[in-house]
């Protein structure tokens, strides 16, 4: 072969892989654009989304009327989450309410109606009967996640076994995520989960 020959030979192979070079991508880079930038766009997108979850939660009203022992009764508005603690201070209670009767801790609920008991002399004026009557019923919704044990006890159809497990469930799950949840507590079935939404929920 001649040595015109061998610089054509020569000059058409560089011609060749700088085609390769240029118009060639690399199956990594490939790869990485397609999996990792739809992956990074989701969680961004997801992030998002909670916050603004969230907010909305926090932004959420709700009705109280509380009377009783103390010096400004009436329906007030409380956020979502607010305790009874707060509702205790804004209404600003008299010398003669006895408040180591509430649960200041439970969550406040739609609806209810929040009565200041007041001192007795000998006997508490929230003393427990032996029989539910109409006034016994809670007047609100009350939240499986905050209903004490005496709330519980108050509504229809749940004794003391029954609060007890709705109890020890919330303290081994860490609280109902929806009503529903409440046929996986013993002794609640379907049929008394029906009679019970008029009286329980979960916010």
């Amino acid at each position: 072969m001649t040595i015109p020959r061998l610089q054509q030979f020569a000059t058409g192979a560089v011609v060749v892989l700088l085609l390769i070079v240029l118009f060639v991508p690399l199956p990594s880079c490939s790869n990485e654009a397609l999996v990792e930038k739809p992956a990074i766009v989701k969680h961004e997108q997801d992030a998002q989304a909670e916050d603004q979850s969230e907010e909305q939660l926090l932004q959420k009203k709700i009705m109280v009327d509380i009377k009783g022992a103390v010096k400004r009764p009436g329906p007030y508005s409380f956020r979502l989450g607010d305790r009874v603690q707060d509702a205790v201070k804004r209404a600003d209670v008299t010398a003669e309410a006895d408040t180591h009767q509430l649960n200041l801790a439970a969550r406040l609920i739609d609806g209810q109606e929040l009565i200041v008991p007041t001192k007795k002399k000998g006997r508490s004026s929230k003393s427990k009967s032996p029989k539910k009557t109409a006034a016994d019923v809670p007047k609100g919704l009350l939240d499986l996640n905050a209903a004490t044990e005496e709330q519980l006890l108050e509504v229809p159809g749940i004794g003391p076994a029954k609060a007890t497990a709705i109890l020890q469930y919330r303290e081994d799950k860490g609280g109902f995520a929806t009503y529903a949840n409440l046929v996986d507590v013993k002794g609640f079935g379907p049929k008394t989960l029906e009679n019970l939404k008029a009286y329980l929920i979960v916010y």
